[in-house]
């Protein structure tokens, strides 16, 4: 008989003859206990990793919120001094609020260009490691062919991967929190001569963290702005456009919570909306042009055969 502490017990030796283990279940038991330690040791070393990539990114996160707190105080503190004592004012420091920029050169970098559009959702920070990512923006992406996600701090990836579109193709970036705020970034550094002024058809930002982002460039076409009504310390509040005859911004509050925007069948079924809609508008334009360019060349071939048909009077004299 077996004991509570695993220890086994016979009546007698005939009875241990009978009921001993074989040197195969033996073997066999003890590479089961063996799999099962290792599947442990795996699970845990899982474990250990996700909450350690947690923590750096948390750090990261931090640096970059603070970051960002940092320039609004700085840009708040100038404004008050130029506002104080004017520019140019004799013996008083003004302090320098361009931003200063690391310039790096990198050599053979080649682009590859893919003709389809830009979709693109960037995931904002979650404290939990253990998230279900499949019911938020990465769920929504996977359900779109060709959509691609990236991570809040991957703003610069983003932007490499729009100029790998031809500009005939429309851009659509879908961002939440922390992720909302790299997308406001993106759309203002493609509004540059460097990125040669790339249009952003479509921008939708869900309860964005930041502290200066709430100004929509002109490169913006729309800007979908969703807000929760319950977390005023996680969304920097409603957007508007730089130029409202070029950008197009709707700003809606729902009554839920910061991660439940991303996640609510209600929000995520308006955003598709917007994608589609904006999609469809892309290829009308498409078809448009194309109908334009046809006319147009057929009108160009017909003037061509016209300019070398001849005139009655003419043909007469051939003959």
């Amino acid at each position: 008989m077996k004991t509570g502490n695993s220890i086994v017990h016979y009546k007698n030796k005939s009875d241990y003859l009978n009921r001993r283990p074989t040197a195969s279940e033996g073997i066999k038991k003890l590479a089961d206990a063996t799999k099962a330690g290792e599947l442990k040791e795996n699970a845990a070393d899982k474990v250990k990793n996700k909450v350690k990539d947690k923590i750096t990114e948390t750090k990261d996160a931090g640096k970059h919120l603070l970051s960002q707190a940092g320039g609004a105080l700085v840009r708040s503190v100038g404004s008050s001094v130029l506002n104080t004592v004017g520019i140019g004012a004799p013996n008083v420091p003004v302090p320098d609020l361009a931003e200063v920029k690391e310039s790096k050169t990198i050599e053979g970098k080649e682009i590859t260009r893919v003709n389809k559009p830009a979709i693109f959702f960037i995931n904002g920070f979650h404290f939990n490691p253990f998230r279900d990512e499949s019911k938020g923006l990465t769920g929504m992406a996977k359900n779109i062919p060709g959509a691609e996600v990236f991570s809040w701090s991957e703003a610069d990836k983003v932007i490499d991967a729009v100029k790998t579109r031809p500009h005939t193709q429309p851009v659509i970036l879908v961002g939440h929190g922390m992720g909302g705020d790299s997308a406001v970034d993106v759309v203002n550094k493609l509004n540059s001569v460097e990125h040669g002024f790339r249009r952003v058809d479509l921008l939708v930002t869900m309860d964005s963290i930041g502290t200066d982002n709430d100004v929509i460039p002109q490169n913006v076409r729309e800007n979908y702005n969703i807000i929760s009504d319950q977390d005023s310390l996680f969304n920097d509040g409603p957007n508007i456009a730089r130029k409202k005859n070029q950008t197009k911004v709707d700003n809606e509050l729902f009554e839920m919570g910061h991660n439940q925007l991303e996640e609510d069948t209600e929000v995520q079924f308006l955003v598709f909306e917007k994608i589609n809609r904006t999609l469809m508008n892309a290829v009308n334009l498409k078809n448009l042009r194309e109908n334009l360019k046809e006319g147009l060349n057929k009108q160009l071939n017909q003037k061509i055969m016209d300019s070398h048909r001849l005139t009655s009077k003419a043909a007469n004299l051939s003959h």
